[in-house]
């Protein structure tokens, strides 16, 4: 008897336990899906808003819209649920009333930050006369928060997966729409809520053991997103650099944000470079690699100059001082000064030396510019010569403890002909005797250079006439000399090229460049470039920035000639350190003359002559020529694209918003929010005899209530007639009797009424078909 007894408590309490486990381990899904949700939506508010929004902040919110999403899922089988829905809503109603004022200025900023965003990326005006004035944003964003968790509780409650889907990509839509930095955890908190859809909405069709898979299909997806397409056809890669380019940077945009790159195994030993170079992350030091550069078509800058430019304007971002084993390692901003105090001045006057050449240049010829960047920038890209405004100018020209996104200052566009405008030895004694130490200073700083690692060419500069005959103290115009000498040997070396073989880590860069694969890009051309005129005895440093040529520049209503830089006109060249001039860009690299060309006659060459470095520079230039058309094309279409997706994403608001409505009415027309299951039948019966009347054009005016229902039968076809004697015998039984509907009966009648809405629905076709569909929203 015990035994039998046993038995049947376990038959009894078994299903119990079991949806005690199901219930809880929904619950906890749930949680966890509403908690990345709501973590992705912050992230993109946070990317595309920029408040003062601090981590526990953002992860209390989290963890309350995770509970108490999950707590009212896990409600949505009782009986009052409805009842707990609308009053969950009701209360967020009410805190969104007393708070309206506030709402309503946070709004009204956030609409001017779209403002600037969109007109920034597409110079379209949404929001004209709005601006973004209030950096918090809270009350607007639990509110944007809350809506936008409620369309995914809905999709969850009525078992939408592929609108759950969509609803997941709509902050990350609108953050690559707006051209924000998209992180890649960005992806991976939207990736978490989708794998946990089925866990959170079936957790009896699941086990536990499943809730541990999780992470690793995760993982699997973010793995296969970064490596499966470098990693398995790189073949494919190396057939066509134009797809490659292309392919590296809609993978950099999407993955990593604009800017940066996922991290590859590089040739060169052990170590781990950039799939590309990327200049301004690499404040501290830059790699120098056979990968080629990876461009996203994005706007870097956008500048703005009081006068136009004839030449090149060398926009400069990192200094490098120090090279060694394929990377560039900057200058300490100390050494200067601890130099300059050494030989008896003071900091301030050590910290004029950068702003000298401008004050040496006459005042028509000096420029103003101003530079707006997305972000604030690592760097100043002041040109050679300047002085920004509320700047301090340093060795490694490094913008530190500055939040401003605006770079403005006074600059003189220096270059190897123009350096003649500039004479430092105009200044008083005082400075003269600074500028002496500042040279002094640069001779020991920027001539030293490696025997193993330019030891190869060493034996072909002795046969040169200028680097024999080189003094010890140049003069400008041995300088000018030795630069043009050395471009020719460069150029006559080497062409313009991004298609290179991996570099080994035992070749030096010069040997790679000149002598094996006779070929690289401006990065390789400025690090070699860079230790020649060491060689030389000439102080120099490797820099990149960005150049902005001058037919890239416009005039605006103002007079200004203005701007916008992409990241497809970064570059590296070399800074040599003159005499009467101070620092002057040089350009090394084959096919990058960005200055206007002279239309001078050049002698025909016979075929045994040697082609000459101007011939080298041609088939290059004509590259990037036809490279910045494509470029410019891309960008045109990126923008077409970017419009429709745009445009794609506001119908679909608008298109979720209907049908939340539509599905709302729908709802209350089948009963389901009456009081009873009477009054629910009773629902659902006007509507199916509204419906009647529209399909067959039935109108009755001013019936009384017993002679409606005569009439109606009168005009209804003779197959209806006999459904509507049945069902308005029932209603009018439940209207005035004390008979009570049974659930049976109920499903019944919802079954038929939504029978006939679609035979009504599907037989409408042509014309009518738009009539049809619109009036179907609320039918």
């Amino acid at each position: 008897m015990k035994k039998e007894q046993h038995f049947q408590l376990t038959i009894k309490t078994g299903p119990a336990i079991q949806n005690r486990r199901a219930y809880l381990f929904g619950f906890f899904c749930s949680f966890l899906l509403f908690f990345f949700a709501c973590g992705s939506f912050l992230l993109n508010f946070c990317l595309i808003f920029s408040p003062d929004f601090s981590f526990p902040s953002m992860a209390g919110l989290c963890t309350l819209f995770g509970l108490s999403g999950a707590l009212l899922f896990s409600l949505r089988k009782n009986s009052s649920f409805a009842l707990l829905f609308l009053a969950a809503w009701g209360i967020l109603l009410l805190a969104l009333f007393l708070l309206r004022e506030d709402f309503s200025r946070q709004f009204f900023s956030a609409a001017g930050a779209v403002e600037k965003l969109v007109n920034a990326v597409y110079g379209l005006r949404l929001f004209p006369g709005y601006q973004d004035i209030v950096k918090d944003k809270w009350i607007l964003c639990f509110f944007f928060a809350a809506f936008y968790l409620l369309l995914l509780f809905l999709t969850m409650l009525w078992k939408k997966r592929t609108l759950f889907v969509l609803l997941l990509g709509v902050p990350i839509l609108c953050s690559y729409l707006l051209e924000v930095n998209m992180p890649l955890m960005l992806f991976a908190l939207p990736l978490g809520a989708f794998l946990l859809w089925r866990g959170a909405v079936s957790p009896q069709s699941v086990s536990r053991l499943w809730l541990l898979t999780v992470p690793l299909q995760g993982i699997l997806f973010l793995a296969a997103a970064w490596l499966f397409t470098p990693m398995v056809s790189p073949w494919l890669f190396q057939s066509s650099e134009a797809f490659s380019d292309r392919i590296n940077a809609v993978g950099n945009q999407l993955l990593f944000g604009e800017g940066s790159a996922p991290s590859v195994s590089s040739a060169q030993g052990n170590e781990t470079t950039t799939s590309g170079f990327s200049y301004e992350p690499q404040t501290d030091s830059q790699s120098i690699t056979s990968n080629p550069p990876v461009y996203t078509s994005q706007t870097v800058l956008s500048i703005e100059l009081s006068e136009t430019v004839s030449q090149t304007l060398y926009l400069r971002g990192f200094v490098g001082a120090d090279y060694e084993s394929f990377q560039w390692n900057p200058p300490g901003d100390e050494e200067w000064f601890t130099y300059a105090q050494s030989m008896g001045f003071s900091r301030q006057q050590a910290q004029d030396i950068y702003s000298l050449p401008v004050f040496a240049v006459s005042a028509e010829n000096v420029l103003e510019l101003s530079m707006d960047f997305p972000s604030a920038p690592a760097f100043t890209y002041l040109p050679l010569a300047g002085q920004g405004d509320s700047i301090s100018l340093s060795e490694s020209n490094r913008l530190s403890g500055r939040s401003s996104q605006r770079v403005t200052g006074q600059v003189f566009p220096l270059t190897l002909d123009t350096m003649g405008m500039v004479s430092l030895e105009n200044f008083s004694q005082s400075s003269r005797g600074l500028v002496n130490a500042y040279e002094s200073f640069c001779r020991s700083r920027y001539t030293s250079w490696d025997e193993n690692e330019m030891g190869s060419v060493l034996e072909e500069l002795n046969q040169l006439p200028v680097y024999s005959s080189m003094p010890e103290a140049p003069t400008d115009q041995d300088i000018q000399n030795a630069a043009e000498e050395i471009q020719n040997f460069l150029w006559s070396h080497a062409t313009y090229s991004l298609a290179l073989e991996p570099f080994s880590s035992d070749t030096p860069l010069a040997q790679e460049i000149l002598y094996e694969q006779r070929a690289g890009f401006c990065i390789h051309f400025a690090t070699v470039g860079a230790q020649l005129f060491r060689m030389y005895g000439i102080p120099a440093r490797y820099v990149s920035g960005y150049a902005v040529l001058p037919d890239s520049l416009s005039e605006n209503s103002q007079g200004n000639f203005i701007g916008e830089v992409r990241d497809s006109r970064a570059h590296a060249w070399v800074e040599i350190y003159t005499q009467n001039a101070g620092w002057v860009p040089v350009e090394v690299t084959p096919g990058a003359s960005f200055s206007a060309p002279e239309t001078t006659p050049m002698p025909e060459e016979t075929p045994e002559e040697s082609p000459s470095p101007q011939n080298n520079q041609e088939e290059p230039a004509s590259d990037a020529e036809n490279g910045s058309k494509n470029a410019s094309l891309l960008g045109t279409a990126a923008k077409i694209i970017k419009g429709l997706l745009f445009s794609a994403l506001f119908l679909g608001i608008i298109f979720l918003v209907l049908l939340f409505i539509h599905r709302l009415l729908f709802r209350f027309r089948l009963g389901y929010y009456a009081g009873n299951p009477t009054q629910a039948y009773l629902t659902v019966f006007k509507n199916l005899i509204k419906l009647w009347e529209l399909e067959f054009s039935i109108k009755i005016e001013n019936p009384l209530e017993r002679e409606y229902f005569r009439l109606l039968s009168e005009k209804l076809p003779e197959s209806q007639k006999k459904d509507f004697t049945s069902l308005y015998a029932e209603a009018e039984a439940l209207a005035y009797g004390q008979e009570k509907t049974t659930p049976k009966k109920l499903r019944n009648l919802r079954r038929f009424y939504l029978a006939q809405r679609k035979n009504y629905l599907s037989g409408k076709k042509g014309p009518e078909k738009l009539r049809i569909l619109l009036i179907s929203l609320f039918l």
